[in-house]
């Protein structure tokens, strides 16, 4: 009786050990794909325009977005100022929640009730930038960007996103022309990838944020259109370098304590993995310990004298040594 629990236990472990490995391996798999499709950037220093393409294609419009116009943060404010020292003759636009929300009633009527139940304000404004820069063209900045130089040679590109750590795109700064046809792809997948992927960091990542955008370029048909900036150039994870079109102040004001949990098992994924591994090692070789002694008892209890002979077959063999050997 307990030999079949037993056996029942470990293969339930087994297949929960399985489904386990199955999705972490479909949460994990866009990561490395993503790795695999844009481990290069083909936006450096210094900015070539493409040979093909002489003429402006992005008008020159700054797009930013913040819930409410009245309440930046002085340091936000300082940084978008700086964009729009180093582009005077640009048209400058803030986007609000209500503004942003006429635009969709407008444009994307049918997105309006799949931007309504987004649980979190940060998944809506992922949404409104991808809107305005397919309806209006021009470039799109987070708030928390300070810009070092102008943007202009950016603008003969159909569609430029930069480059993020570990893999894949990043979503804070996009410069697009109107009607690009990559982000109507973009829009047209929202509601299908608005799903609970368990945690809020997750959640945004995977249905709205950047993680969401690299599937999405990941399955572009002509993922040639889409130019991928440097991390020099993007600024966020190289310092002090004169070439750098941006400083960050890195606020990430929606991450909370999972977005840091997640962060540090990143930055300690070695150790991470080492222990894992040996728990593993581990479970198995308690479960083989446990499979043995079973097995043994069970043989004892159908046939004693099987044992008995076994035990009597040793110590015949112990008896037979010779002590001058081993001295």
């Amino acid at each position: 009786m307990h030999f079949v629990i037993y056996c029942r236990i470990r293969t339930l472990f087994l297949w929960s050990f399985l489904i386990f490995v199955l999705l972490v391996g479909y949460i994990v798999w866009p990561w490395f794909h993503a790795a695999l499709i844009w481990n290069k950037s083909t936006i450096d220093f210094p900015i070539v325009s493409p040979l093909n393409n002489p003429l402006v294609n992005v008008p020159a419009i700054i797009h930013q977005t913040y819930r409410n116009a009245h309440a930046i943060p002085s340091s936000w404010k300082k940084a978008s100022q700086t964009c729009q020292d180093f582009h005077p003759n640009y048209e400058y636009r803030l986007w609000t929640d209500a503004d942003a929300r006429r635009l969709i009633e407008k444009e994307f009527p049918c997105l309006l009730s799949t931007f309504d139940s987004y649980p979190y304000d940060i998944q809506r404004a992922d949404v409104i930038r991808l809107i305005v820069l397919y309806v209006y063209g021009g470039i799109y900045l987070d708030l928390d960007i300070i810009c070092l130089q102008s943007l202009d040679q950016l603008r003969t590109f159909e569609f430029v996103i930069p480059k993020t750590m570990p893999v894949g795109l990043s979503n804070d700064f996009i410069v697009a022309q109107p009607r690009h046809p990559f982000l109507l792809q973009i829009l047209n997948n929202l509601p299908k990838y608005n799903r609970n992927y368990f945690t809020k960091y997750s959640t945004v990542m995977f249905s709205t944020g950047p993680m969401f955008l690299t599937q999405q370029a990941s399955s572009y048909s002509n993922r040639s259109s889409i130019d991928v900036l440097s991390q020099e150039l993007y600024g966020k994870y190289v310092h002090n370098s004169t070439r750098s079109l941006f400083r960050h102040l890195k606020a990430s004001s929606w991450h909370g304590n999972d977005a840091a949990a997640i962060k540090w098992i990143y930055r300690q994924r070695i150790a991470c993995f080492a222990v894992l591994f040996t728990l593993i090692v581990m479970t198995f070789a308690l479960i083989s310990i446990v499979q043995y002694r079973l097995t043994i008892i069970k043989l004892f209890r159908k046939d004693p004298s099987i044992v008995k002979s076994k035990l009597r077959k040793q110590s015949f063999t112990y008896d037979k040594i010779d002590p001058t050997t081993l001295l």
